[in-house]
């Protein structure tokens, strides 16, 4: 029986808890997708949530294979999930997380977890969970270090409490990780998630847990409520907050969203003519082309353009879109 090990610890009843759970995990990184895995082979539904393709510099830490570079995150996941367990249901939302369509996304879910890589969208993330009464995590890691607390939403302090401010100053990218640490926090993720999800009472909460893997420093950390808290007071900004239109990724990439939905079946019968763009790939809702030095993405509203200043990005836009 697929189960029969995690049974004989949590019984049969608390499994079929997990079972009939939907777990939403926004961002498919390293921590994302080692959480996926876990709660993928414990039996948990899922609904995968992110706006990136596979790069080459996300191997190291992140659960994808060579072959899966220039996929979309989701479905290169949703394929090495289904291998892991054919018996759940997955679905996959290859889209940029923002208030136009955090409703649409996040709804109906039992819980929330946190795979992504920036505040904004962790605030939004605060903020649709608070106002909706849906318990989630955070979780961050960045050189040998990692962070995680559970937030239930009335019960504890929310994110907003500990971090008042989008500030943000080193990222994977100029500061470095060891993937061990992103898949740490991983693996975490996935377990205090099943201990919420059959009403263990054990899980990591009004605490952050802080790991150093480089320093072997594992410790708890208190946490507070502010009484300055906007969010706790009701006053949700990040969802009513204007999604930019283009976004710097990492790397030299960018993301531009169009505003409207495209056929991207369409766009890429007029590009096959045009001599500058070379078509790499091409579905119904994807498709990947090269032009010159850039790798573009496209999706059905919106593109990822690779090795790209601003400037490129625009002009991209233009030859491809005619805006």
């Amino acid at each position: 029986m697929r189960y029969s090990r995690q049974e004989i610890f949590i019984g049969s009843r608390k499994q079929k808890l997990l079972r009939k759970a939907t777990v939403t995990i926004v961002g498919c990184g390293g921590t994302g997708s080692v959480a996926a895995e876990y709660l993928a082979r414990a039996g948990v539904n899922l609904r995968l949530i992110d706006r990136d393709i596979v790069e080459m510099s996300n191997l190291p830490r992140q659960l994808y294979r060579e072959e899966d570079v220039g996929k979309p995150k989701v479905l290169a996941l949703k394929e090495r999930l289904e291998d892991v367990n054919s018996e759940i249901k997955i679905e996959t939302y290859s889209e940029d997380l923002n208030s136009s369509n955090v409703e649409r996304l996040l709804s109906h879910t039992s819980f929330i977890l946190d795979g992504t890589d920036n505040m904004q969208t962790r605030f939004l993330l605060n903020d649709f969970c608070m106002k909706n009464k849906i318990s989630f995590t955070y979780a961050a890691a960045i050189k040998s270090e990692a962070l995680f607390t559970l937030i239930v939403p009335g019960e504890t302090p929310c994110l907003r409490c500990f971090i008042p401010s989008l500030d943000e100053t080193d990222t994977c990218e100029t500061a470095g990780v060891l993937g061990p640490a992103v898949g740490a926090i991983g693996i975490i993720s996935a377990a205090e998630t099943i201990k919420y999800l059959i009403n263990s009472g054990l899980n990591i909460k009004g605490h952050i847990l802080h790991l150093n893997l480089y320093k072997n420093i594992y410790e708890l950390i208190e946490l507070k409520k502010s009484k300055n808290c906007s969010s706790c007071r009701g006053d949700y900004e990040f969802l009513d907050k204007p999604s930019k239109r283009i976004t710097q990724l990492c790397g030299g990439t960018y993301q531009f969203l169009f505003g409207k939905s495209i056929n991207i079946s369409d766009i890429i019968n007029n590009l096959e003519k045009n001599p500058d763009f070379k078509i790499i790939n091409k579905g119904k809702d994807f498709a990947q082309l090269s032009h010159k030095k850039h790798i573009i993405s496209l999706f059905r509203s919106r593109m990822i353009v690779q090795n790209a200043s601003l400037k490129d990005v625009r002009i991209l836009t233009a030859k491809i879109l005619g805006i």
